[in-house]
């Protein structure tokens, strides 16, 4: 079952399910808000109802292939948290909006009244989160990659000027960088780490790292190959974010 929560034709499902999420989640709220507030538009309840149900079970698909994927690269803490909220919340509007379907010619008017302010409440507390959710997930995703390319752009505009004392430091002799260098780096504010033979700076990086700061601090100071490979292998967004941090060689 893991499996199947984690690939789809090759890719990883979280992000395909998620496509789909922020698609039907904002349109069972906006059709729950317009069936529950105008008179004329009530015949768009039904509509709101199955869409809403729809929504759930996307968004419960969401969350689950996000843990799956998780277990894989790490799992952002704030958009693991908040996505973990988004399914029980969608059961929740699910069930309110069956509900005011089923009360519109059924019950007294304040009865309604209530179902239809509950339904407007909910939706807008949904339209929210999902927003929130998605925010926190492309930050995840995409802040290390663009502090990555910041840094190569950096690196290679530094080739054209003179390097100031504090670059003279980080920079590596020519005949390589050894491991007592690595280890004297070994907090997380002052970070190298080696891999596959290559001294990467990744200093400060803890605090932007999808999968928490301890994933990092863990490993400054080492030969961390085997600990980076076991969790990322050949996967581009890691490695990619690797590279924008390369000062050198290791010291055979």
């Amino acid at each position: 079952m893991e499996s199947l929560l984690l690939e789809f034709g090759g890719l990883p499902l979280h992000p395909l399910v998620v496509h789909a999420a922020v698609v039907f989640i904002p349109l069972a709220a906006l059709l729950l808000i317009a069936g529950a507030i105008v008179l004329r538009w009530r015949w768009v309840l039904p509509t709101a109802v199955w869409v809403s149900w729809l929504a759930t079970v996307v968004s419960i698909l969401a969350s689950q292939s996000g843990e799956a994927l998780g277990e894989v690269i790490g799992t952002p803490q704030e958009h693991g948290e908040l996505g973990e909220a988004m399914s029980p919340l969608m059961i929740g509007m699910s069930v309110v909006a069956t509900l005011t379907w089923w009360l519109r010619k059924r019950s007294s008017k304040l009865l309604r009244g209530l179902s239809q302010l509950a339904s407007v409440l909910i939706a807008l507390v949904a339209l929210g989160l999902v927003v929130l959710v998605g925010h926190s997930g492309a930050v995840a995703t995409w802040n290390g990659t663009l502090a990555a390319s910041e840094t190569l752009a950096s690196e290679q505009s530094s080739d054209t000027v003179a390097t100031s004392s504090a670059q003279d430091e980080v920079a590596a002799p020519s005949s390589g960088i050894t491991m007592d260098d690595v280890a004297a780096h070994n907090s997380v504010d002052d970070c190298w780490i080696a891999v596959d033979g290559v001294v990467f700076d990744a200093s400060g990086f803890g605090a932007r790292h999808p999968g928490g700061q301890a994933a990092i601090a863990g490993i400054c100071g080492t030969d961390a190959t085997a600990a980076f490979r076991g969790q990322h292998g050949n996967q581009n967004n890691p490695n990619s974010i690797l590279a924008g941090f390369e000062i050198g060689a290791l010291a055979g």
